[in-house]
Formats: structure tokens, C-alpha cells, sequence
């Protein structure tokens, strides 16, 4: 995205078409998908987030019209109205997707021992995981486990599945397997 600049709806179309097209790469997006029922809804602003994934709206939320299992991509984000500097559009619908996969297929991941085993946490829980730096795929994913699972489900669809050749750490190898696992069981259900 460019520096200084609002986010158009153009921009979030289009960026919601490569990011829809590299999930039915994936065999996660087809007729079936609990993940094609998800909106992608643009809105006038935020006031410290690119985007965001709706799971139980807060009265606020719900005063503004947001709803539970939908994404949602501001113009502005108020904290940083004169720089606007947001990064990757696609990055960020690639992150909520995550967020949307844990919600709607939550047998596999909010109820899992494999996932709290794996990203060192319940997926709600608000605590970090405590794990060394070098198990996290970004500086937010190491927040809490939900946004250590979004932020790799992230890199995951954006490298097709193909881990990068400079991840060594066995951790975060084994998260890319969990995100692996969990989407061949979701296609092949």
C-alpha cells in the first residue's frame, strides 16, 4: 500500500480476490468452505487496526453494525492517519482469514490439544506462549497464540505451503505442519 494514502475499495477488492484465489489454491475455498461464507465488509475507519476478524462483537461493536465471522478492512486507521503505513493488504486478509478458519473450524483448532500443545496456548488465551523468539514467524505473532496462528497461517498461504528454505527452528516447523494438517482435513472432510 502506498505511504500516505487511504485504502480504497478497489484496493480491498482486488486484494480480496488474490487472497480468495490463493485459498481455493489450497482447497479452501469452494461452495463447501464454512470460509466463502465469510464477508469481507470495508468501512470508514479504526482506530489502531488495518483490519480485524468480528468473534463476539462488544456492545460498541455492535452499535456499529459489526457482526460475528466476518473481516473488516478500514480506509483509515485513525492512530495513523498521516502515514497510513499499513503494509500488505493481502498480508492483512491473508491474517484474518486465520482468524476465520479458527472460528469456523474451531473442532480443529479451538478445541485442540495438538494446537495448545503446539502454539503454547489455548487459542483465546491472552498470555504470550513464553517460547524463544525464533519460534515465531513475526513480532506479533509472539502477542498470544491466536495471533501466532494467524500471523503463520499468513506466510502459509502467501508461500503456497512451501515452508522458507531459512526457517530452521522445530517449533515453528511444527506449527507449519499443524497449519498443514489442519488444512488437508478441512479439504478432504
Amino acid at each position: 500500500m502506498k505511504r500516505n494514502k487511504a485504502i480504497t475499495l478497489k484496493q480491498t477488492s482486488s486484494a480480496s480476490i488474490t487472497v480468495q484465489r490463493e485459498l481455493h489454491s489450497l482447497g479452501l475455498w469452494n461452495e463447501d468452505s464454512k470460509l466463502a461464507q465469510v464477508e469481507i465488509y470495508f468501512y470508514p475507519w479504526s482506530y489502531n487496526s488495518a483490519g480485524f476478524f468480528v468473534i463476539a462483537p462488544t456492545k460498541f461493536h455492535s452499535f456499529l453494525g459489526y457482526s460475528p465471522g466476518h473481516i473488516y478492512i478500514p480506509k483509515y486507521v485513525l492512530r495513523q492517519l498521516f502515514w497510513q503505513d499499513r503494509g500488505s493488504l493481502r498480508d492483512v486478509l491473508r491474517h484474518e482469514y486465520g482468524h476465520a478458519l479458527a472460528y469456523h473450524y474451531d473442532d480443529l483448532i479451538e478445541h485442540s490439544l495438538e494446537f495448545q500443545d503446539v502454539f503454547g496456548g489455548h487459542y483465546y488465551a491472552t498470555e504470550t506462549s513464553g517460547m524463544k523468539p525464533e519460534a515465531y514467524i513475526s513480532e506479533y505473532a509472539k502477542t498470544m497464540p491466536m495471533e501466532d496462528f494467524a500471523e503463520t497461517f499468513m506466510v502459509y498461504v502467501r508461500r503456497k505451503g512451501i515452508l522458507p528454505a531459512n526457517i530452521k527452528n522445530v517449533r515453528l516447523k511444527r506449527k507449519w505442519k499443524f497449519i498443514a494438517k489442519t488444512i488437508k482435513s478441512i479439504k478432504y472432510s
